[in-house]
């Protein structure tokens, strides 16, 4: 009798165990599912920021996935796409990801414009370094592209130069 009993203890904690060490593991489980909607959210977030697209959450709203966030094109996108284009004719170590813009593919032209950055300004530096007093502007060409802004004589010359902007579509800063 003493001996069933404690079988019958042995095999109740090993259950209780196990189911433990699952609940562990589904609960593990869903909070990193939980963290990669919450990252790729933010990435939809930014992407829409930095190419200026409408976005269209209702969908995502009902199902909770990400992938169901709808972005669209703006005005403001299509004039950032034209200047970025412009700017990796002249400059081939810019990319311009013409086959994600064709398919829409807004996250992998987000990704692409931020691995830009870095050379960006490294050109930007070089294009609107003037004299040795003189500070450069490393923003020159995400600035840009972003919004057209020029604020640079150095970089609105170099513009000039190669056809990208010319002395009647000059900004006003």
């Amino acid at each position: 009798m003493k001996r069933k009993r404690m079988i019958v203890i042995v095999i109740a904690v090993v259950l209780i165990l196990c189911v433990g060490i699952a609940f562990y593991f589904w609960h593990k489980d869903q909070q990193e599912k939980a963290e990669a909607n919450r990252a790729l959210h933010n990435t939809y977030s930014y992407t829409a920021g930095d190419l200026h697209l409408d976005v269209d959450t209702s969908e995502y709203d009902r199902t909770g996935d990400p992938h169901d966030i709808e972005l669209t094109p703006t005005d403001l996108t299509y004039e950032l796409l034209q200047r970025w284009e412009a700017i990796a004719e002249v400059i081939p170590t810019i990319d311009y990801p013409e086959e994600a813009v064709e398919k829409e593919d807004w996250l992998e032209v987000f990704s692409t414009l931020a691995n830009n950055r870095f050379e960006a300004m490294d050109v930007s530096k070089e294009i609107t370094k003037g004299e040795e007093d003189e500070a450069t502007d490393s923003m020159a060409i995400l600035d840009y592209i972003d919004v057209g802004a020029v604020h640079n004589d150095y970089f609105r010359e170099f513009l000039e130069e190669n056809g990208i902007e010319g002395p009647d579509r000059r900004r006003l800063e």
